[in-house]
């Protein structure tokens, strides 16, 4: 069976994808929902159904970290194209962020600082905020 090339997806799917956002605000910016795109730009670079190897980061239900990657040559099958890597909510952060890198390195360079950004994004929501109390300064901090 032979192989569809990335260009060919990518010019199917640009302006009709059931991922695509379209605003008319914002100088008509396109955002992606696809669950392979680390930085939800619509681009070709960052599309995770255009190329043959993708990353996606996500937060799961559990409070844990899922590390996706796409296997290269595995079009015909989307169900078995995707392998996916769960970190345990109780992992370090720095020992999350190293384990993200160590994966894609070698596989897509060009996403390890948005894959390790996305990480963190994720890690920090997962904190509560922090409420702070204002001061009362002068005549209303005595009454």
């Amino acid at each position: 069976m032979s192989s569809i090339s990335n260009d060919l997806i990518w010019e199917l799917t640009r302006s009709n994808s059931s991922y695509l956002v379209k605003r008319k605000s914002g100088s008509g910016v396109q955002f992606s929902r696809e669950p392979l795109n680390l930085t939800n730009k619509h681009s070709y670079v960052q599309s995770g159904i255009a190329n043959s190897k993708a990353v996606g980061v996500a937060l799961s239900e559990s409070g844990s970290i899922v590390l996706s990657t796409k296997k290269a040559g595995t079009f015909a099958t989307p169900a078995k194209s995707v392998i996916s890597t769960t970190f345990k909510p109780y992992k370090t952060n720095r020992k999350i962020y190293a384990a993200i890198a160590g994966a894609t390195k070698g596989y897509r360079d060009d996403l390890r600082p948005a894959a390790v950004s996305r990480a963190s994004a994720l890690l920090a929501s997962k904190k509560p905020k922090k409420t702070q109390v204002k001061k009362l300064r002068g005549k209303k901090a005595s009454a």
